[in-house]
């Protein structure tokens, strides 16, 4: 009987494709524009909000830059890819037609954390005396929802990008004139 893998070990051996999606995820915002084509064909708006962390190493040889300002200021992002970095944890803005999130993802785990979710109808409103206290709880669970489907198509798109090989060689291209084009 073989003994199970340790989640720690899972994660640092796996934990590389969450920072080459985050990677990927901010080349596309920053080099073709916040709206972002699909697989499935349809479009969601990503915008990196002043907050970015990028790694590089591994041990004792890891380094960590984190960036925070303005979306001007993030170039300092753009030097620590320049010197092998890798997104590992950044604050997006997603936006999907009228709704839109925002919160920090870690490329490790690829989890949401400090999630923001649309408005919907609070306490306070006219509506809101019509809608008993579980329906405003259902419907607060479908935006959360509706946010890890929006990731999770996203995710699907760079996936098959990832694993064609064909895609990803002109990806990777991309992505490297990306990454130097101002160095």
């Amino acid at each position: 009987m073989k003994p199970e893998r340790d989640s720690v070990d899972l994660i640092r051996e796996k934990g590389f494709i969450g920072q080459e999606f985050l990677t990927w995820l901010y080349y596309r915002y920053d080099s073709q524009g916040e709206v972002i084509r699909l697989e499935d064909g349809t479009h969601t708006e990503v915008i990196f909000e002043q907050f970015m962390t990028l790694e590089g190493g591994d041990g004792d040889a890891q380094e960590t830059v984190t960036c925070r300002g303005p979306r001007a200021e993030l170039h300092e992002a753009k030097s620590a890819l320049q010197t092998g970095k890798k997104v590992s944890k950044a604050r997006i803005r997603l936006s999907n037609g009228d709704l839109q999130w925002k919160f920090t993802m870690d490329a490790a785990t690829l989890d949401m954390s400090s999630l923001k979710v649309p408005k919907t109808v609070s306490a306070g409103d006219e509506e809101a005396d019509d809608l008993s206290f579980e329906g405003r709880v259902l419907e607060r669970a479908y935006m959360l929802e509706q946010a890890v489907d929006a990731v999770n198509a996203l995710f699907k798109t760079f996936l098959a990008i990832r694993l064609d090989t064909n895609r990803w060689t002109v990806e990777k291209r991309g992505i490297r004139e990306w990454i130097f084009k101002d160095a």
